[in-house]
């Protein structure tokens, strides 16, 4: 066991978080692209938290201590609830919870931000897109050799994740809301119908300076898009 390898697993994390902000800030379609992470985000941690009722695993260190706290009133309730989400589930932030292993929620983080990267990031840009991978595959290393996580919960957590994001574009690419096979599309996706009603296909990468300030930003802009 490595005990500073979590640590190392979550500032990969935030170094490719830090990236996908640069990216969704020059990039023209950014609500298209926040729109689809928020959406394949949230299917991805409901999910996880069905997996969390049905299947409870017992903690996979030594290191690891699970006292049980009862949280008897709403205030206590909601208070929890602000901790772990203004520290973003982070053991940095100081956030610590048990039985939520099945399945890595370290891992899906980390693999979504690897995927809408090289997904909608300049196509010639393969350093980033190898970095980004590297930081991904380091990351589930990290996070097993901190032993935070059983190695079921790391692979399910890629598996789905990679998954739902690939078929979430190849629905998305395909045009299939326009096909005269729509209504079975719709009846069998219907958040995708709603998000992806009105995309024609693939979102091109197009960048632009989204502010009217500085100048020089501006008009450097304008004169590549010319």
């Amino acid at each position: 066991m490595i005990p500073w390898a979590f640590d190392l697993a979550e500032l990969c994390a935030s170094f490719m978080m830090f990236i996908w902000i640069i990216i969704l800030f020059f990039h023209k379609h950014r609500f298209i692209l926040l729109r689809r992470m928020f959406s394949l985000s949230g299917t991805i941690f409901l999910l996880r938290c069905c997996t969390m009722l049905m299947t409870s695993l017992s903690v996979p260190g030594e290191h690891l201590h699970c006292n049980p706290r009862s949280y008897t009133t709403r205030e206590q309730k909601m208070k929890r609830t602000v901790e772990i989400m203004t520290g973003l589930g982070m053991s940095m932030q100081g956030v610590r919870s048990c039985g939520d292993y099945m399945f890595s929620g370290h891992t899906c983080v980390l693999t979504m931000l690897n995927f809408f990267i090289t997904e909608y990031s300049p196509r010639g840009m393969t350093t980033l897109h190898t970095v980004t991978w590297l930081l991904n595959m380091f990351g589930i290393f990290f996070i097993l050799a901190a032993h935070e996580h059983y190695s079921i919960d790391v692979f399910i957590a890629f598996y789905i994740t990679s998954r739902l994001f690939l078929y979430y574009h190849i629905l998305a690419n395909s045009r299939s809301l326009k096909s005269p096979d729509y209504k079975r599309t719709r009846t069998w996706f219907p958040m995708f119908a709603f998000f992806e009603g009105q995309c024609l296909g693939i979102v091109p990468n197009e960048y632009a300076w989204p502010l009217p300030w500085p100048e020089l930003f501006v008009n450097y802009y304008r004169k590549k898009r010319h």
